[in-house]
């Protein structure tokens, strides 16, 4: 028996060779521009397929939209907005919130739901500070912060805001240097003296301003894990530097990521992974899949002046869109696929049918995650193969609950070539064998 099932897996491993199923991974690449996108543009990602684009110039705002990942960018009507735009937070294909950039008069966040009109939804005192950074939760975009010289709070959609005090004076905040988890923990870099990030974990009642200890004055990179506890801060000369906090902020530690960013810097992370990644105005990026404490550099299209990146993270796939000063536009066309366990349910959504998903990243080199569907309880085999119908690995082997589950494969003592997973599920009214084919690229 054991021999005709290893026959069996040879002859799906051969036809599966001739499948054109593999995709390119961890890996920028250049889409259209738009034009003419002033001094400070930004992005935002609502998916692979939708981001949008403010920027524009005193007088001159401009707003743009792709639909189709970037191909084209259509120009979007700039009605009831007045000077160039500094930030931006897209909701969906047609709902986004945009902030003036605009110095010594009143500052503005407007938010459209049509396309054609922009509405009023927050101004500043006079001399205020102008609306650097704007942020809406991707989780739960009810929960939303803008900031200029005072941090504003909202938790119904943008309809009313709730001014917090952040104790400093005068311009002080970074460019798009806003870290948000949630309405009760956020906070900004600071943009002169020392390296220095203002925060507050309770709300926007007390406030702390934290040296980290990094060379530069101009903090522009600051994010936080949405455990609260994990941050990353960087300057805009502190490369290969940046600093890092597990105790919530409390203490900062530098330490390096290599060389290869220079220029201002700016971190992202994805909320609910251990993924950060951190961009530099020189065109470099990279990325930290274990909460920041060794980095990788990314393979990018060579576009330099990178102004603003973000990302989003959708059925468990990572997404992003970096955008420059001359209007070039980037984009992450894969990335890592993250749970946080090997072994728990993903969610509790029970999925309608037995499934074994597509290695993700793949290629890969060396880790990869698998994930499976049980849409109930049943007996689960999971092992890898190499060509030679080898058994590699077992990943699983034994009773799971109904759920959808995921697994990491490391083949970091493999060697370069393709491989094959294979799911063998076993239920009450149910058994079926599923295999995919994995292509390891060292």
């Amino acid at each position: 028996m054991r021999k005709t099932q290893q026959i069996l897996l040879i002859v799906l491993v051969f036809f599966l060779i001739h499948q054109s199923n593999l995709v390119l991974a961890q890996t920028w690449v250049q889409v259209t521009s738009v034009p003419n996108p002033g001094l400070e543009p930004s992005i935002s990602v609502v998916n692979s397929n939708i981001a949008w684009i403010a920027g524009g110039s005193p007088g001159h705002p401009v707003i743009f939209r792709t639909l189709n990942g970037g191909l084209s960018w259509e120009p979007i009507s700039t009605q009831g907005t007045v000077n160039e735009l500094r930030c931006i937070s897209a909701i969906s294909s047609t709902t986004a919130f945009v902030g003036e950039g605009y110095i010594n008069s009143y500052s503005r966040v407007y938010k459209t739901d049509d396309l054609t009109m922009w509405n009023l939804v927050l101004q500043t005192g006079q001399n205020d500070g102008v609306f650097n950074s704007l942020y809406f939760s991707k989780t739960n975009p009810n929960i939303g912060c803008a900031l200029a010289d005072e941090m504003y709070i909202t938790t119904n959609g943008g309809n009313t805001w709730v001014p917090k005090s952040t104790g400093v004076i005068g311009v002080s905040s970074a460019q798009n240097s806003l870290m948000f988890v949630d309405n009760t923990f956020f906070g900004f870099g600071l943009k002169n003296g020392a390296a220095r990030v203002r925060m507050s974990n309770n709300g926007g009642g007390a406030w702390l301003t934290k040296n980290v200890n990094i060379p530069g004055a101009y903090t522009s990179g600051f994010t936080f894990k949405s455990d609260k506890l994990i941050g990353i801060s960087s300057t805009s000369e502190s490369m290969p530097q940046i600093s890092r906090t597990t105790d919530g902020g409390i203490t900062w530690t530098p330490i390096s990521i290599g060389s290869g960013l220079s220029g201002k810097t700016y971190t992202k992370w994805v909320p609910y992974t251990s993924v950060v990644y951190i961009i530099g105005e020189n065109g470099a990026i990279k990325r930290s899949t274990n909460d920041g404490v060794t980095w990788t550099s990314m393979q990018t299209a060579n576009v330099t002046n990178l102004n603003h990146f973000d990302f989003n993270k959708v059925n468990n796939i990572i997404c992003g869109y970096a955008v420059s000063k001359n209007g070039s536009v980037i984009k992450l066309i894969d990335s890592v696929l993250y749970h946080l366990t090997n072994t728990e349910p993903v969610n509790n959504n029970l999925p309608s049918e037995f499934k074994l998903h597509q290695n993700f990243p793949n290629p890969f080199n060396p880790v990869t995650s698998i994930a499976y569907d049980l849409p109930s309880n049943s007996m689960v085999n999971l092992k890898v193969f190499d060509m030679l119908g080898r058994e590699i690995a077992v990943l699983v082997n034994g009773n799971r609950n109904a759920g959808k589950y995921t697994v990491n494969f490391n083949a970091d003592k493999y060697t370069s070539g393709i491989y094959f997973c294979k799911l063998n599920v076993i239920s009450k009214d149910y058994e079926k064998t599923f295999i995919t084919k994995m292509n390891l690229l060292k």
